[in-house]
C-alpha cells in the first residue's frame, strides 16, 4: 500500500482501533509488571570515549516489523539478539522472542519473515518482550544495522504503549560500514558477500542479528579502526550514544 494511503487510513480510523486494543491489552497484569520492571532497572552503563573497544560487551540485535513507520501503527513482531564479548560472537547467549501483534499481519510480511499466524498467536506480550530485551542487553553497547531504525522503532512503540524506556549507548553498524566504504553499498546483504559471512535465512530476527554480529567484528578488524580501537575513534566515524 502506498505510504500516503497508509497515513490517511491510519488517521481516519486505524489509530482509534489501535488505541482501543492497546487500552484493553494494558489490563493484562503483565503490563504493569513490565512497566515496574523497566522503571526499576538500573540505567545502562556509561561508556567513556577512552574505553578500549575490544574490552566492551555488545548486544547485536535485529527487529522484524510489520512496516517502517511505528508512528502510524507498524508493530514489532520479533526481536533477536546475540552477545559479542572479546570480539567473539557468543552463540550460547542468544535472545529471541516472537511477539503477538495487536493488528492483523499482512500476507507479504508473513512471507518475508516466515512467521505464520500460528507463530504470531503464540507470541509473547509486547511489553514483556521489550522488558526482557532490556534486561538481556543491560551493561552492553547495542549494535544494529541500522541502529537509527531499530532504536527509534523501539522508542516509538514504547511511547505508543506508555512504556518507560532507557537510553542505551549504541553503535550503528551501517553508518560504521559507510564511513569505511563510502562508495559502496553497505546493506546487510552487501556486507555478507564482502566478508564471506555464512548466509542464514534472512528476515529472521535472530539469524540477522548473528550475521550482523559477524559483520560488526569484521568491521572492527579493518585497519582504520583496529589501529586505535577506542570508543572515541568509533564515535568519530559514527554515533555511539543514542539521543532518545
Amino acid at each position: 500500500m502506498p505510504i500516503d494511503l497508509k497515513i490517511i487510513k491510519y488517521y481516519l480510523w486505524e489509530q482509534f482501533i489501535l488505541k482501543y486494543r492497546i487500552r484493553r491489552a494494558k489490563k493484562n497484569p503483565e503490563y504493569e509488571n513490565a512497566v515496574k520492571s523497566i522503571d526499576q532497572r538500573p540505567s545502562f552503563a556509561s561508556f567513556t570515549g577512552s574505553y578500549d573497544i575490544s574490552t566492551c560487551s555488545f548486544t547485536i540485535f535485529d527487529l522484524e516489523t510489520t512496516g517502517f513507520f511505528p508512528e502510524i501503527g507498524d508493530e514489532i513482531i520479533s526481536i533477536g539478539a546475540v552477545k559479542v564479548k572479546n570480539l567473539e560472537v557468543q552463540h550460547g547467549e542468544t535472545f529471541y522472542r516472537v511477539i503477538k501483534p495487536i493488528k492483523k499481519v499482512s500476507r507479504m510480511t508473513k512471507q518475508l519473515t516466515g512467521l505464520e499466524d500460528e507463530d504470531l498467536n503464540k507470541g509473547v506480550f509486547l511489553p514483556a518482550a521489550i522488558d526482557a530485551f532490556w534486561e538481556y542487553s543491560q551493561d552492553t553497547i547495542l549494535v544494529a544495522h541500522p541502529a537509527s531504525f531499530d532504536i527509534n522503532f523501539i522508542q516509538q512503540v514504547s511511547k505508543t504503549w506508555g512504556l518507560p524506556y532507557p537510553t542505551p549507548p549504541y553503535i550503528d553498524s551501517h553508518s560504521l560500514a559507510g564511513s569505511l566504504f563510502e562508495l559502496d553499498k553497505n546493506y546487510l546483504d552487501d556486507l555478507i558477500k564482502r566478508y564471506g559471512i555464512l548466509l542464514r535465512e534472512r528476515h529472521h530476527a535472530l539469524n540477522d542479528a548473528v550475521m550482523t554480529a559477524e559483520i560488526f567484528i569484521e568491521l572492527l578488524k579493518e585497519d582504520q579502526i583496529k589501529s586505535a580501537m577506542s570508543l572515541n575513534d568509533i564515535e568519530s566515524l559514527t554515533h555511539v550514544k543514542a539521543t532518545i
